[in-house]
């Protein structure tokens, strides 16, 4: 009965948190979530894996600033503004994740790997725009701008275009 009603409340919490959730975001197209509260799509994979079937395939590719900076501008487009998140708005994502290695939501972002991510840096020096973000075990933040680092390309929602929805 004990073990019955332990699978029970470990059920329900694993609903909760799927509700919270898709409270929070919504799969708006494939491998794209909107991030309602916060006014952001996002890109559910890493650059260098590709979202198929739920799952991010491949391996996440670890690039200079320059390399992330420039990837991001290749990917942009009128229609789909694609660009470095914000220090807080990448911040934003993490959330302890108690089953998996992550600090970030595995059903949202699958096969998010533990390691460092570019934000946006700023211009003339180190502040929180220069900062990067470690989706590791509970989560890590560290400034710096020196190094190779993963890229979760972000768009405001109110800046894409339908077409770019379109899949």
């Amino acid at each position: 009965m004990k073990r019955a009603l332990r699978a029970v409340l470990a059920l329900s919490l694993a609903l909760t948190g799927l509700s919270q959730a898709s409270e929070r975001f919504r799969f708006v197209a494939e491998g794209r979530v909107e991030d309602t509260g916060n006014g952001l799509v996002w890109m559910r994979c890493s650059l260098g894996q590709r979202f198929h079937e739920g799952r991010c395939l491949g391996e996440a590719q670890r690039y200079s600033l320059s390399d992330a900076e420039t990837r991001i501008d290749a990917l942009a487009s009128d229609d789909c503004p694609w660009r470095l998140p914000r220090f807080f708005e990448l911040r934003g994502l993490m959330q302890p994740n108690m089953a998996e290695d992550t600090a970030i939501n595995g059903d949202v972002f699958p096969d998010t790997p533990a390691g460092w991510y570019w934000t946006q840096v700023s211009a003339g020096g180190h502040s929180q725009q220069d900062c990067f973000v470690d989706f590791a075990g509970c989560g890590r933040t560290r400034c710096n701008m020196a190094g190779q680092f993963h890229v979760r390309p972000v768009m405001a929602t109110s800046q894409a275009s339908p077409a770019c929805f379109a899949d």
